[in-house]
């Protein structure tokens, strides 16, 4: 995450590199209702400079990063805001047996969302992908 975030910073972007504390794929039958996607828990000292650059843009373009080890999926999730020069780097990591379910209600939706939020469940953000085949392996 550190060398990406370094690379996008001597490009000119101002980076928010965010080591998650917790990542769960979500369906609609598990958690709040109609939502579904991954639930990023994102550490406290990490929140104002989080909430900073959300609001700054829109994050229309993204890639993940992923590799597949003893069944869990280690993923980097990378947001640009090319009009604000924002990027957000989302460190995180979830059980790929519970990923398969949200893979299949991805599929069927043509689309994954990543929620972000804080351990007491405050919400911070949402972000829209509309190429979900990208978080899975």
């Amino acid at each position: 995450m550190e060398s990406i975030a370094s690379e996008l910073e001597t490009e000119g972007w101002e980076t928010v590199a965010i080591p998650v504390g917790h990542a769960a794929p979500e369906i609609p039958d598990v958690g709040e209702e109609d939502r579904f996607g991954f639930v990023h828990v994102i550490p406290g000292n990490h929140e104002s400079a989080f909430r900073e650059a959300f609001e700054a843009g829109g994050f229309e373009r993204y890639d993940v990063f992923h590799r597949e080890i003893a069944g869990k999926v280690f993923f980097l999730l990378q947001l640009l805001d090319a009009p604000s020069r924002n990027a957000i780097l989302l460190a995180a990591q979830y059980d790929e047996q519970h990923g398969q379910s949200l893979q299949s209600v991805a599929e069927d939706e043509g689309v994954v969302y990543t929620h972000v939020q804080k351990l007491d469940a405050t919400h911070l953000g949402t972000f829209r992908h509309d190429e979900p085949g990208k978080f899975f392996p």
